[in-house]
C-alpha cells in the first residue's frame, strides 16, 4: 500500500488505529501518522522505549532538543519529564517558556538526576559528541538509559563536516548541510558529522556504556525507511 502513499496500521506514538500517509518522497521524514504526525523514527523510539523501560510514565526523565509530537506524549504522560533546548541568549539553567536552557556539552543538572535520557536527532549537530555524552551518562542514575536516534551510516567511516576551533569559532571541512531546527526554524542546524561505523566504539568509549542498536522494520506499525535505528545506552550500576 505504500506504493499508493499510504499504509494502515497502528501507530507507537497516539497508540491508536491509523493510516499513515507519505507526504513526500523521504520516508523517514515523510511517512506521517495522520493523527498524530510522527514519523518512522518516532515510532520506532517509541516501541523501543516501550519495551525497554515500560516504567518511563513513572521514571526521571530528560529529553534534550525536542521537537516531535513525542514532546506532548512525554508531558502529558510522565510528570517527571523535562525537557530541555540550548539558547545562546540565556543563562544555562534558566527557564523560558517549558523549557530549561542547557548545553548538552556542559549541563547544569546533577550528577545521578535521570532515570531516562532522549535525544532524537541531536548527536549528528553536537561539535563535542564525546563530551555530550559523558555529560549525558553522568547525569543518569547508575542502570540509567539513554535512548537516542541518529542518522547512522553504519556502512562506511565517520565524516565530520565541520568543527570548532581554539577560538569558538566554526571550520567548514565540507560543505555546511543543515537540518530543520525545532526553536528556530529559520535558522536550521547545522550537520557537524555524519557518524559512521565507529559510532558504538565512540559512545561506549566515550561514556563507559553498554550500546545495543535496535533496527526496526514493521509496516503495521509505520516504522519503515532509511535511519530508523534506535540506540540504547546503559549506564552502569
Amino acid at each position: 500500500m505504500l506504493g499508493r502513499g499510504y499504509m494502515r496500521g497502528t501507530c507507537d506514538v497516539c497508540e491508536r488505529k491509523t493510516i499513515f500517509v507519505l507526504r513526500g518522497p523521504w520516508i523517514r521524514g515523510d511517512l506521517l501518522c495522520s493523527r498524530c504526525g510522527s514519523r518512522p523514527r518516532n515510532r520506532a523510539l517509541m516501541a523501543v522505549l516501550n519495551e525497554q523501560l515500560p516504567t518511563w510514565r513513572s521514571a526521571s526523565f530528560h529529553e534534550s532538543s525536542p521537537g516531535s509530537p513525542l514532546l506532548q506524549k512525554f508531558r502529558r504522560e510522565c510528570q517527571g519529564y523535562v525537557a530541555s533546548h540550548y539558547y545562546d541568549d540565556l543563562a544555562p539553567g534558566a527557564v523560558r517558556g517549558d523549557f530549561v536552557c542547557q548545553d548538552l556539552e556542559r549541563q547544569t543538572f546533577a550528577d545521578g538526576s535521570f532515570d531516562l535520557v532522549v535525544t532524537q536527532d541531536v548527536l549528528e549537530h553536537v561539535f563535542d559528541a564525546r563530551q555530550a555524552l559523558r555529560e549525558i551518562t553522568r547525569t543518569l542514575k547508575p542502570g540509567g538509559l539513554h535512548v537516542f536516534t541518529v542518522p547512522w551510516y553504519y556502512w562506511r567511516p565517520t565524516v565530520v563536516r565541520a568543527r570548532r576551533d581554539a577560538s569558538g569559532s566554526v571550520e567548514y571541512l565540507l560543505p555546511p548541510d543543515y537540518h530543520g531546527n525545532p526553536i528556530k526554524p529559520q535558522a536550521r542546524s547545522l550537520v557537524v558529522t555524519e557518524w559512521g561505523r565507529e559510532l558504538l566504539e565512540v559512545i561506549d568509549g566515550a561514556a563507559g556504556t553498554t550500546t545495543e542498536v535496535h533496527r526496526l522494520d514493521d509496516a503495521n506499525r509505520g516504522i519503515s525507511g532509511a535511519f530508523v535505528d534506535v540506540f540504547v545506552s546503559r549506564k552502569p550500576l
